[in-house]
């Protein structure tokens, strides 16, 4: 039996997660909510389109009220027990590859994720398989923050002579996620991990990867009120914002500008991260190592180098840059195996009109035309850009795009590292020691790697700080 409250549909979709109904002119899945009493589907609904324009599926949208009964039953529950999230989330991270979800296996659900989202296939697929790591290691990952002054457990502390122990700062986290890459799931499974209960609010553009992990993980054993999967509106953000005790967001300078000040939200904000190429060390294995940092992860990820600064000539390196990209992207931008990402026309005619107009002190070392490439299954293909500027403290230098786009500028060692600061990344490809130390002692600058591409990661890495410095705390405990 069903009803209607607050604008769902109530009770689980009998048979199949994904049901069938008529959006406009085309019978279209239906992606339900996936609540803390189970699958449900919402009279509010948006259509999720392919950047081809072609409508993919009809997204259900929770209305305020069941977002604050969602995590009102999340606060008043206790978490499952360590060892059985951790098996779970093994278990999990299986089901996920393995199985089939809301009709789909990984094969179909890759290529979905691919049609909306504007990266090609391999990656995707490549993505999907890391977001299996992702939800098997969380465990590990969460731990890495974790103080080796603190135990796990109080028992632990209590049976000697007293021991700070790890523990969370609330029981419930809203993750408002992004949908620049599937692996953007990472931050909230080791939230899970920790015993937290969440709800994830999804990327509109690129809801399937996180409905996915949370149908996983409810197949793995854990309750629905463990992780709950709640597109929302803008008004439903601020509901999870407000009420869940710790908030995950990530977003671009307005995001960080209204929740950035909040000691409760921890806020992914921009990327800016740059490659520093010393004198001695600007030659071919620089220009292949400074390309793959702006074109792994179709340039969309805050990790891709978008300013590189050279020491010497730079107007050259950019030449020999350009000159590697474009070999790179020959006959590939029109194919399954497309550098950049793919976008809807207008949206791509936006962003270059809006690059122009940046660029305009700027000099093109890729000519306008081989930015932006039609593809002949729809949408256009940007990608990469080039350009160099005069000065190393030019703003441009901070200009991030979603997709590989990089600013060129001069260095000399009397700048130091103030043009590298407000970095998420920072590879300095030199030897000046002297640099890389006043680099971690930058403040704007969150991770230093030497010689090593800026979008390098093995998943247990600190990102902006391990994420268990703001989920977690150490409290002191004695026993008599």
């Amino acid at each position: 039996m069903t009803g209607v409250v607050s604008g769902v549909t109530s009770g689980a979709v009998p048979g199949v997660t994904v049901a069938a109904v008529r959006d406009g002119a085309a019978d279209l899945p239906v992606l339900p909510l996936l609540t803390h009493r189970g699958r449900q589907l919402a009279h509010a609904r948006e259509v999720v389109t392919g950047v081809d324009g072609t409508p993919v599926a009809s997204l259900s949208l929770a209305p305020d009220l069941l977002v604050a009964q969602t995590l009102a039953a999340q606060r008043k529950a206790l978490p499952l027990p360590p060892e059985e999230r951790a098996e779970r989330l093994a278990d999990a991270a299986r089901r996920f590859v393995d199985e089939t979800f809301g009709g789909l296996t990984f094969a179909e659900h890759s290529a979905r994720v691919a049609a909306v989202s504007g990266h090609n296939r391999a990656l995707i697929e490549t993505l999907g398989l890391a977001v299996a790591r992702s939800i098997a290691d969380a465990p590990t990952r969460a731990d890495q923050g974790r103080p080796t002054g603190s135990a796990r457990s109080w028992r632990v502390a209590a049976a000697g002579s007293g021991q700070g122990v790890w523990t969370r700062r609330g029981e419930t986290l809203g993750a408002i996620l992004s949908g620049n890459l599937p692996t953007i799931q990472n931050g909230w499974l080791q939230a899970l991990a920790l015993g937290y209960r969440v709800v994830v609010r999804p990327s509109r553009r690129e809801p399937f990867t996180a409905y996915r992990v949370i149908e996983a993980l409810r197949a793995a054993g854990f309750r629905d009120l463990d992780a709950a999967f709640l597109p929302t509106s803008r008004q439903g953000v601020s509901t999870i914002v407000r009420r869940a005790h710790l908030g995950l967001m990530y977003g671009g300078d307005d995001v960080q500008s209204e929740y950035g000040s909040s000691p409760d939200i921890k806020v992914g904000g921009p990327g800016r991260s740059k490659t520093l190429v010393g004198r001695d060390h600007a030659g071919p294995a620089a220009v292949e190592l400074v390309a793959d940092s702006v074109t792994a992860l179709s340039g969309a990820a805050c990790v891709n180098t978008t300013a590189v600064l050279v020491e010497g000539d730079h107007a050259a390196f950019a030449r020999d840059l350009a000159a590697v990209l474009a070999d790179r992207t020959r006959g590939r931008q029109t194919g399954d195996e497309h550098v950049g990402p793919r976008f809807p026309v207008d949206s791509a005619r936006a962003l270059v009109d809006h690059l122009r107009h940046a660029a305009a002190r700027a000099h093109a070392v890729i000519p306008w035309d081989d930015v932006a490439t039609p593809h002949p299954d729809g949408g256009v293909v940007l990608g990469p850009a080039v350009f160099t500027v005069a000065d190393p403290r030019d703003g441009l230098l901070g200009k991030e795009l979603p997709f590989p786009c990089v600013w060129v500028a001069p260095w000399q060692r009397s700048d130091g590292a103030e043009p590298l600061r407000n970095s998420l990344v920072v590879n300095a490809i030199t030897d000046d020691d002297e640099l890389v130390e006043a680099l971690l002692r930058d403040p704007t600058v969150q991770n230093v790697h030497v010689g090593a591409p800026t979008v390098h990661s093995d998943g247990n890495l600190p990102h902006e700080g391990y994420l268990g410095d703001f989920l977690m705390r150490s409290k002191a405990v004695v026993s008599t």
